[in-house]
């Protein structure tokens, strides 16, 4: 009897990661949240996500297949997909090429999806989110591991560079990515080996928002060692699809440990406030360059952020000019005193403030709220 019962357990166990994602109980009420009105996603139609999805359309996923099945399974219906543990995008097999790794480790999401783990444990490991071509998607409460790709492609004169992203979100409208953890976890760059004189970089980026995107908000989140972060307007020679839209806002978020490209933006208007940054020039491994990376007609409206850089002593170490002339500081703190801008550097202030309401709180407060709040587990 006691042979019997251990059996149908293990059974049981077995099915929870075999059988395919049908709909199931909602496990964590914060999936029916909308984004709120104090950044872009909330602005105008707002962001929904999957938050008036029906019975039906609440899965739980424990596996890539189960993920793939519940977006399949769900079309452009308003859909709730629950991240139980940790999904492994590779199933346990390496990839072994460029299109190896293209056509196994994208996981596209369809419009109207709220994406949520249902806990700290909520993991996506060995692959990337695709948001591409639609609205309405929420992605909350997860850690993303930066992809590893297995074949960089080497560039004369810049040496070899990566593939792949965490998250890339292009010519969609209206995402919020909130209490998301972002992270080189198990391979970090000091792990980078050499080739043909080089040094062999296998990481991209952690968020790319490209190709006309709109409407997004990132918020209390947490992005932790990496060198190339987040980007903001992929090319300068794509004015015609990107002027007048990448409206971003970036809030309560910590950016710690992170070199550079918090945010690189061409084009587009970034709302930055209330966020924390924690750097060290000196770090042998992801050694703080710059924050904000000002690119062709891209500009940072940035709002009581606070800094605490090891080694910097001016507020044009923060900011850096990449052809882009668009920036404003209002009421930040950079180590322990307000940021300026020294004459080291030259930029416009002519940047409009947003259209939504918010309340930032005082740069002060930054070092404990935002610790405590921001990441995955802390929604």
């Amino acid at each position: 009897m006691k042979k019997t019962l251990v059996c149908s357990g293990v059974a049981a166990v077995l099915a929870l990661f075999t059988m395919p994602a049908y709909s199931a109980a909602l496990l964590i009420a914060k999936a029916t949240e909308v984004a709120p009105k104090s950044g872009w996603a909330g602005y105008d139609a707002g962001t929904t996500g999957g938050s008036k999805a029906t019975s039906a359309n609440i899965y739980q996923v424990r596996n890539k297949q189960q993920l793939v099945d519940a977006i399949k399974n769900g079309g452009d219906s308003a859909k709730i997909i629950q991240v139980i543990g940790t999904l492994d995008i590779s199933e346990g097999a390496p990839y072994r090429s460029v299109a190896d790794q293209k056509s196994r480790s994208q996981i596209p999401l369809t419009a109207n999806t709220t994406l949520i783990g249902t806990d700290k444990n909520a993991k996506i490991v060995n692959g990337s989110l695709v948001v591409s071509k639609v609205k309405n998607v929420i992605i909350r409460n997860l850690y993303l591991e930066t992809p590893v790709d297995v074949a960089p492609k080497f560039e004369s004169g810049d040496g070899w560079n990566a593939e792949w992203d965490s998250l890339t979100i292009s010519e969609s409208e209206h995402v919020w990515v909130d209490h998301v953890t972002f992270s080189d976890g198990s391979f970090t760059d000091d792990q980078y080996g050499k080739k043909d004189g080089w040094k062999y970089v296998q990481h991209d980026g952690m968020l790319d928002i490209k190709k006309g995107s709109d409407y997004i908000t990132v918020s209390h989140s947490h992005f932790n060692q990496h060198d190339k972060t987040m980007l903001i307007g992929h090319s300068d020679s794509n004015k015609s699809q990107d002027a007048g839209k990448l409206r971003v806002t970036l809030h309560n978020n910590l950016f710690e440990d992170v070199t550079q490209r918090v945010p690189r933006v061409r084009f587009g208007r970034v709302h930055a406030y209330n966020n924390l940054y924690l750097g060290d020039i000196t770090r042998p491994v992801y050694p703080y360059l710059y924050s904000f990376g000002i690119g062709k007609e891209g500009g940072v409206l940035s709002e009581k952020n606070y800094f605490s850089v090891n080694g910097a002593t001016d507020g044009c170490e923060l900011v850096k000019s990449f052809t882009g002339t668009l920036f404003k500081d209002s009421g930040s703190v950079l180590n322990n005193a307000g940021m300026t801008l020294s004459g080291k550097c030259s930029f416009s202030s002519a940047l409009p403030q947003p259209p939504y309401s918010y309340n930032p709180v005082e740069p002060g407060k930054l070092p404990n709220l935002v610790k405590a709040n921001a990441g995955v587990g802390k929604i």
